[in-house]
């Protein structure tokens, strides 16, 4: 009894920490928060559905049953763990191969009817979504390591931030997109960085941004903490963009097309540069890159680049990405451990993000009945279809658009002011910095 005692503390010293594990009340408190959290998991994930969920599993099944590796050849990665995750749960639940016909007909609109009015519906949802739920604990018991050591109350706190935050449910259980893939091997990147494995913590991140876009938004200030000589900046750098032209090369070579040119080119790299500045004739200023320049200048400016700043940093970068630029719900979720990060200190960054969830359950009218009735869809597929949209009803009294973008505003002003007292957040850090290195002379 006594080894297995020991032996379970010792696995929870090492996936939760130490400073919770030796504590009989911090552990206690740990397990009401995973809990508490893992219930309010289970509750979302079999009732809820998205159709981009059925589209990734799309592309999934069409790698499994007709061999077609490349039928996402942008995000590659990203859907070779959703086949192989695929492969396993058809060979454990049979079932899942009744639903071969829907997952490989390319009309949109007929598979979606024929998922959401299918007997297993709820079964299926939970079993495709189980993947995100992985992903999700893992991430979390990475920022348990990733931040405040030796403060165990910090911990917890952060811990149950995560446990109980609407933003992370929401992308992952209601809405099911699969961004948590690619912020694990975002965060498992900055781990090492905290351990100064300074070109393994690029080298991760490169293979983050072959799975997702995002982590490239980072990667200079990751560079620029890490460096410690001239020569680091272009080894890292080489190494930071590795992943890309990994992914470039096999994308060319195996199916003749190139990712980079066509993420360029597509939709979604325009968000980036959606909120702008016309000048005369074709002079523009594109203001999230205006912004985004700043902030790396400005990181390069400090004296002392902690992981502190490392982290506040990260966190700026994506709120104002949400905040100046068009986006996806999906997009706000990479900002949500470096703002946890800062909640440990400042609880009412969490509050605020609470705020911004509210705000945004509005905008989500932009995208239609995808995101609003039909989430429920599975309950009743011809009640919620019939049932008018949020749009029709606004438009009774007011422009939906107009309606849709003063919350918008609002929400852009929270997202800045949550900038802003990060901001404030690295001045007090900074002049805690400087009186240490003062006490220490």
């Amino acid at each position: 009894m006594a080894r297995a005692k020991n032996f379970f503390k010792k696995l929870g010293c090492i996936f939760i920490s130490p400073e919770i594990t030796n504590d009989g009340r911090s552990l206690t408190l740990f397990y009401k928060y995973f809990l508490g959290g893992i219930f309010i998991r289970f509750l979302f994930m079999p009732f809820f559905f998205q159709r981009d969920l059925l589209s990734t599993y799309q592309r999934a099944a069409d790698t499994v049953f007709n061999g077609n590796i490349g039928s996402d050849f942008q995000q590659l990665i990203t859907n070779i763990i959703h086949s192989v995750y695929f492969l396993l749960s058809k060979t454990i639940f049979p079932f899942i191969n009744s639903y071969k016909d829907i997952l490989l007909n390319q009309d949109t609109w007929v598979s979606w009817v024929e998922f959401v009015k299918s007997d297993n519906i709820f079964i299926i949802l939970a079993i495709f979504k189980f993947l995100y739920f992985i992903f999700d604990i893992a991430c979390i018991f990475v920022i348990l390591r990733l931040f405040y050591d030796g403060d165990t109350r910090k911990k917890l706190k952060i811990f149950k931030y995560w446990m109980f935050n609407p933003i992370v449910i929401f992308v992952l259980y209601l809405f099911a997109r699969h961004d948590t893939i690619g912020l694990f091997v975002t965060l498992l990147s900055f781990l090492l960085a905290k351990k100064k494995r300074k070109y393994w913590a690029v080298l991760v991140l490169a293979i983050a941004e072959a799975i997702r876009f995002f982590p490239i938004m980072v990667l200079p200030i990751l560079i620029i903490y890490l460096a410690e000589k001239k020569k680091d900046y272009m080894i890292m750098g080489a190494i930071g963009l590795s992943g890309l032209i990994a992914i470039e090369a096999v994308s060319y070579i195996a199916f003749g097309k190139s990712v980079i040119f066509s993420l360029l080119n597509a939709e979604h790299f325009n968000y980036i540069i959606s909120s702008k500045l016309e000048l005369i004739v074709h002079d523009r200023i594109f203001i999230f890159l205006v912004v985004y320049t700043v902030l790396i200048l400005s990181f390069i400016k400090l004296k002392n680049k902690s992981f502190d700043f490392l982290m506040s940093y990260c966190a700026m970068i994506y709120l104002l990405y949400v905040a100046l630029s068009y986006f996806h719900p999906q997009y706000l979720l990479w900002s949500v451990p470096f703002v946890l990060y800062v909640a440990g200190k400042q609880k009412n960054m969490y509050y605020f993000q609470w705020v911004q969830f509210l705000f945004l359950a509005v905008v989500f009218i932009y995208w239609g009945d995808l995101i609003t009735k039909f989430l429920f869809a599975s309950f009743d597929h011809r009640f919620f279809i019939y049932l008018p949209g949020p749009i029709p009803l606004i438009n009774r009294f007011y422009d939906p658009a107009k309606f849709v973008n003063i919350f918008r505003s609002i929400f852009t002003g929270i997202t800045l002011w949550m900038v802003y007292l990060i901001y404030l957040f690295n001045r007090k850090t900074s002049r805690e910095n400087e009186l240490s290195d003062k006490t220490g002379l």
